[in-house]
This record gives structure tokens, sequence and C-alpha cells, in this order.
């Protein structure tokens, strides 16, 4: 896709997603905890598109630019102001001076599968089985899929089910600038795409393309139903939202148990305000479910990731985020509890060593060396001899650490309420070694610095290219480099108590023992085991240095 331009149409007022759209474009609205945008644009970059135009409204254009400024680095960008938004074509129509490619047209509040063949002229189409004709602009084809004839928004049913979805692909640039460069009627008070798409059909045959996997977000309707339908979890887990805010968690795998012992415990304690409301559960067979109030906010992924917040205000919201674990973490063990250096021996050594054996890429964790962007680390097997000193200290000093912790206090399981500064903690663990709410706090620590210095999230959320030369040489590249500084967050951490080349340790051993875990990225497997490698081959390096 080098040789395409991307042009996005994100002007208008998008009063159909009121009250939403009053603090967002309805481009920049969440949906799987990432801008819908993102969802579309992520997969053209990565297959090499670079050449982008958005179309913003005067009141959205600077927090459009942050967004992409934040979240996208290497892109040639153009953002076109629609001042007085007469409809998408419009919008389109301002973009003709800068069209020199084969253009993609994507409407912001379109979410569909971008595994496509661009090498054509066509239009993106789903069918519908209901009623809704007067809502949509439809095509009708032939045999061979060619557009014979365009429907915009009938008041009658007509002899075609096939509706527009706001994705189309324009191959001949010349072509297309010309039809831009015509003058349209407006029908129902606006400047309508269809109009301009029937004259570029005049000249060059497009054809109609089936989109499988779609989603609309342009009303508030279908935003709530499109949210609904991409709530995702982990490969053994399953989500449902009903019409009521409740959302169901289900799975076979047996963790769900231990999240539902962790939920109940701390309902019924003075900590419940950390935690969405619990409703209860029912086990069946193998089968767990359990419900839980949908929490109306955005995660600290989010914010992490995609928008811009500086410094300070970044220090204030992590040392807010500390002191509030610490509500946790200040709650002792009971007598009784079970032994937490035989857990802590058991979450640090035995089941990293047992993940790790289950990794497909054996080629890769048996060699001595690995190279990650030019630099040398030493691969797993030989970091871990060399810190097994230091780690068995960990697991001695786990006492003074046994407390109630959340055991998945990643930022993708923290909501943030930037109103208050304060926070719901949703997704427990549940379990450290065995099913109880007790463990190291270290290790909660830990997971919310494989956030900020790890990138986690950049990782799962596929926001890296990666490049395998060799089972041992890797080339990689965030989107992104304006990330803030980890020390920020480091010297947070200090404060409240913690050694950071500890958290670091544990943060290392954390991203090797998720692999397995990740079966379904493997590309993301391999930069969990270079992100892992990099935190234990620190601490070698900080370990022989001080000898």
């Amino acid at each position: 896709m080098k040789d395409m331009q991307l042009v996005i149409l994100m002007g208008g007022k998008a009063t159909r997603l009121a009250p939403l759209s009053y603090s967002l474009p309805k481009g920049l609205l969440t949906i799987n905890s990432k801008p819908a945008i993102f969802n579309m644009m992520s997969e053209y970059i990565k297959r090499g598109l670079s050449d982008i135009i958005f179309v913003v409204s005067p009141s959205n254009e600077s927090i459009v630019k942050s967004f992409v400024e934040k979240s996208f680095e290497g892109l040639k960008v153009k953002y076109v102001v629609q001042n007085d938004p007469k409809g998408p074509l419009h919008a389109f129509q301002l973009c003709k001076d800068y069209i020199t490619k084969p253009t993609l047209l994507l409407l912001g509040d379109t979410l569909c599968e971008a595994d496509l063949d661009y090498s054509y002229d066509w239009l993106g189409y789903m069918t519908i089985s209901d009623n809704s004709h007067s809502r949509w602009c439809l095509i009708k084809t032939n045999s061979n899929e060619d557009v014979t004839g365009i429907i915009d928004k009938p008041d009658y049913t007509p002899e075609t089910n096939k509706v527009l979805i706001g994705l189309y692909n324009f191959r001949n640039p010349a072509v297309l600038k010309e039809c831009l460069s015509k003058n349209y009627e407006l029908h129902r008070g606006e400047l309508q795409l269809s109009s301009m798409i029937e004259e570029y059909s005049k000249k060059v045959q497009m054809k109609g393309l089936l989109i499988k996997s779609w989603y609309d977000t342009g009303t508030l309707r279908d935003y709530n139903q499109t949210m609904a339908k991409n709530i995702a979890g982990r490969s053994f887990n399953r989500f449902r939202l009903d019409e009521f805010g409740v959302l169901t968690k289900e799975s076979e795998y047996g963790k769900l148990k231990t999240e539902i012992k962790w939920l109940d415990t701390i309902q019924h304690s003075d900590l419940a305000f950390l935690i969405p409301q619990f409703f209860g559960y029912t086990i069946d067979g193998n089968k767990t479910t359990y419900k839980t109030e949908m929490v109306n906010g955005k995660t600290l992924t989010e914010y992490f990731n995609f928008y811009e917040i500086s410094e300070d205000n970044w220090a204030y919201i992590f040392d807010k985020l500390l002191k509030t674990g610490c509500l946790m973490w200040s709650r002792k063990a009971p007598e009784g509890s079970p032994d937490i250096k035989e857990l802590s021996k058991y979450m640090y050594i035995t089941k990293t060593l047992d993940r790790i054996k289950e990794w497909e890429r054996q080629d890769i964790l048996e060699k001595e060396y690995i190279f990650a962007n030019g630099e040398k680390l030493l691969g797993f097997n030989g970091a871990f001899k060399k810190l097994e000193n230091r780690i068995n200290k960990l697991v001695e000093t786990s006492q003074d650490y046994y407390s109630i912790i959340h055991g998945d206090i990643c930022f993708s399981n923290v909501i943030y309420f930037p109103e208050t500064n304060t926070f719901k903690f949703i997704d427990p663990r549940g379990n450290f070694g065995v099913d109880t709410i007790y463990g190291d706090s270290r290790y909660d620590v830990a997971k919310t610095r494989h956030n900020y210095h790890g990138l986690y999230d950049y990782i799962t959320l596929d926001m890296f290219k990666l490049k395998e030369k060799a089972p041992d040489d890797f080339e990689y590249s965030f989107f992104t480099g304006k990330m803030i500084n980890p020390i920020l967050f480091d010297n947070i951490v200090e404060k409240y108590g913690y050694n950071v080349d500890d958290i670091e340790l544990i943060e290392g051993l954390l991203f090797i023992s998720m692999i397995p875990l990740h079966s379904e990225d493997k590309e993301a497997q391999i930069m969990y085991y270079i992100t892992g490698l990099k935190c234990l081959n620190n601490q070698i390096e900080k370990e022989e240095t001080t000898l």
C-alpha cells in the first residue's frame, strides 16, 4: 500500500452521536480500548501506507492532531479544515488538490476488516436483511459484482440489499480529481458522496466488495451495539454486555473462580469502592460466569497510549495510582496464611521455567544471545542463571511485602476518572501460587511498570513493527516515540518504598512467563521475549557494575 494515500473524513458535527460527540469526534470514540479510527489506521500503516489526509472540523482539529502525533510517527499527514459542513462530498472535495495517488476513502465512523485487495476500484458494502433501506446508500451489481446503479437512502424497498459502509477504493487519481472538481446538487441539504461516486463510475468500472466484518458507529444506537460486540478478552475469556450495563465474563478456564473469590471478598470489605459492583456468579460444569457493572470510563492504557498528557499530569496520576494501591498493599496477610516464600518461589521461578517450555519458538529460546535493534542480549537460560541469586533473594524478602494484591494491575485493568483523579480496578488475578487475595505487592508494582517501561500495551495492541532477520536477530519499532520517560514513574515507585531494581527483575520474569498465554499473536510473543530479556540484561549489567 506504499503507492496509496488514505483520506479520512472526520469533519461535520456528528449530531447523530450526541451527546458522546460533544467531547470527542466520533472517530476517536473508544472501541475495544482504542480510538475507533486507530483500529483502521494501524492496519494500513503496518502495510506500508504513510500518506494520509484528514478532513476535520475547526472544533476537533487540535484533538485529531494530538491523537495522530501521539500515536504515530513518520507519516505524511495533511489536515484539511471543513469550516462549513456541507456534507461528506464537500469534505472530500476539499482534498482534491492534494490527491496524487490511488486513494482509499474512509469515513471516520467506519470500522471493518482491512486485509483486502486494493488493486482495483471498488465500493465496500455489506448486506442487510431488515427494512432499514432508508438509512443507507445502496448499490446494484451484476453477477460479476460490477456496480450497475446507486440508490441513495430510498423511501421505498429497492431490489438490492447491498449497502455502502464508508470504505471506497479509487485507483485513478486523475479521474477522481476531475470528478471532485464538478458541481453537484444538494440532497437532503448536503452534498452526498453518491453523486460523485456515480460520476466516477461512468468513467471507471467500479465493483462491489463484500466486507464480511463491519461495524457502524454513526449513531448512538450503532455505537452502543458496536461497543457491546467488541469487548475483547484473552483467548480463553468471553464477554457480553447487556442493554442495562451489566458485563458478563465467561470462561472454561479455571482462573475465573479465583477472580470471583477476590471480587466477593473485596466487595464485602472497606475496599469495595475500588472495584465495580459485583452481581454474583454461576458455575455450570466447566463453565464459570460472573457479572459486574460496566464501568463507564477510559483505561489508563487509552490515556497512556493515545493521548498527549504532560509529565506533570502523569506524575500526579501515577502518584495517586500507587497511593490507591497502597490501600491494598498495607493490608497484611493474616497469620496462618500460606507460606509466602513458597508461593513466591513458584511465581518467580517454577512458573517462569515451566511456562517458557511451552513456547513453540524453542529455536529462539535456545540461542545463547539474540540481537534486538543491534543490541546484544544474553538469552533467557544464561540470564536466568546469572540472576538466580537475585531471584532467590526476591523469594526470601517476599514476607516483607505479603499483603492484599490485585495480581494484574496493568493499565488496561485500571479505569481512570480524571475529574476526581480516582480509579476502579477490574479483572483481578485472585491467585498468587494458590487461590488467595494475598501475595507479594511488588508483583502488582511490576505489573504497572511493565506498562510504562516495558510498553506491554503497545505490544498487545499491535502498535509495533517487527522484522525477524534470523531466530537470533530482530529489528523492531513502535508506531510512536512520544512516550513519557519511565524514570518519572520509577521515582514515584521509590517514593512508596519499592526498590526499582527488584521491580524490574520481576517485570522481566513477567514478560517471559506471559509468552505462552498470547499464542494468538506470534509477533507479540517475540516482543515479550525481547522486552523481558532487556529487563534481565539490564539487571545483570547493574550486578556486574556493583561488583
